[in-house]
C-alpha cells in the first residue's frame, strides 16, 4: 500500500467556534485529511465536508448515468421541513400513490436543501419510474400529494441533466447530530420487469383513463 492517510482535528480560536454547526447552517469542517502518497510524494489535503460533498455527487452522477435514458420518466419531490423531517414518510406516501397507477419506482434519491429567501430546509426528492405518457405532461391526481393536511411540491423533470447539475453545487447543510443530509434507495432495477415477483405491482384498471405506461 503506497497511500497513507492522517486525520487531525482543526483548530479553532474558542471553545464556542467548535459549536458553529447548528442546524439551518452550512456544514463547517472539523477535522483535516491529508493523503500522502510515499512513492511519488505527492500530498492532498482535504476534511470531511468535501467528502461527504464528493460521495453525495457521486450518488447523484450514477442516477443519471443509469436513468438518463427517454424510457425513464423522473418525479421531482420537494418538501419543507415544517411538514416532516422525516423522509422516510414521504417515500412510503409516494409508493402508495404509485401503485395506484401502476407504477413502483425503479430508484430514488433524496438531500436536504435550504431555501435561498426563506432559508427554509426542505427535501429534494427525485423518483426513476418507467416512461409515462401523459397528454399535456399533466401530473394526474395520485401523483399530486399532500401530508399531513400540507401540500407538497411534485412535478416531472423535463431536463434531467440540468436537474442533476443544480443539486450538484448545493452544499452539505448540518441537521443535527448522526443525520443524514442526502440518501438513496437501497434496490435499483432497470425496469418494473426486473423487480422479483413478489414486489411487483398489478396495474390499477383506472390508469389508463389518465396516462398510459411504457415498459
Amino acid at each position: 500500500m503506497t497511500t497513507r492517510c492522517f486525520t487531525k482535528e482543526i483548530s479553532f480560536e474558542s471553545f464556542q467556534d467548535k459549536e458553529l454547526n447548528i442546524i439551518n447552517t452550512e456544514r463547517r469542517a472539523r477535522y483535516e485529511k491529508t493523503f500522502f502518497n510515499r512513492n511519488t510524494g505527492n500530498k492532498f489535503i482535504t476534511d470531511e465536508v468535501k467528502i461527504m460533498r464528493y460521495k453525495r455527487n457521486l450518488l447523484l452522477s450514477d442516477f443519471y448515468q443509469n436513468f438518463r435514458d427517454t424510457k425513464y420518466t423522473w418525479i421531482e419531490i420537494g418538501v419543507d421541513f415544517k411538514t416532516t423531517t422525516r423522509i422516510g414518510d414521504i417515500v412510503l406516501k409516494v409508493k402508495r400513490n404509485l401503485k395506484k397507477i401502476g407504477l413502483k419506482p425503479l430508484s430514488y434519491f433524496w438531500l436536504v436543501d435550504r431555501g435561498e429567501i426563506n432559508f427554509n430546509l426542505h427535501f429534494h426528492l427525485i423518483l426513476a419510474v418507467d416512461k409515462i405518457d401523459i397528454k399535456g405532461h399533466k401530473l394526474p391526481n395520485e401523483l399530486k400529494f399532500s401530508f399531513k393536511e400540507r401540500s407538497i411540491h411534485s412535478s416531472f423533470v423535463s431536463n434531467k441533466k440540468k436537474m442533476i447539475d443544480y443539486l450538484k453545487r448545493k452544499p452539505i447543510f448540518y441537521i443535527g447530530k448522526r443525520k443524514r443530509v442526502f440518501g438513496k434507495s437501497r434496490f435499483q432495477y432497470n425496469s418494473t420487469a426486473t423487480m422479483p415477483n413478489t414486489i411487483q405491482n398489478k396495474k390499477s384498471p383506472n390508469v389508463k383513463k389518465e396516462l398510459e405506461t411504457t415498459k
